[in-house]
């Protein structure tokens, strides 16, 4: 297994779990994020954690291309 393949397959199981903790029907988030301190509001959080995945989707496109590129080369 190359590199690319293992970030790409880590990028897969990173956007499933920010997208499952970001979903609006999520009302545990609000617990956790009490519990763990890492975020000063949830709306903080939930700011840094759609900028986290807009990152990761890019990421994801990208690599995609390079594979698609790499597959025609």
């Amino acid at each position: 297994m190359s590199f690319l393949n293992f970030i790409w397959i880590l990028i897969n199981i990173l956007l499933i779990v920010l997208i499952l903790i970001r979903s609006p029907n999520e009302q545990s988030f609000q617990e956790i994020i009490g519990f763990l301190k890492f975020f000063e509001s949830s709306s903080s959080a939930e700011k840094n954690i759609d900028n986290l995945i807009k990152i990761l989707i890019c990421i994801y496109f990208f690599i995609g291309f390079i594979f698609i590129i790499k597959i025609y080369l």
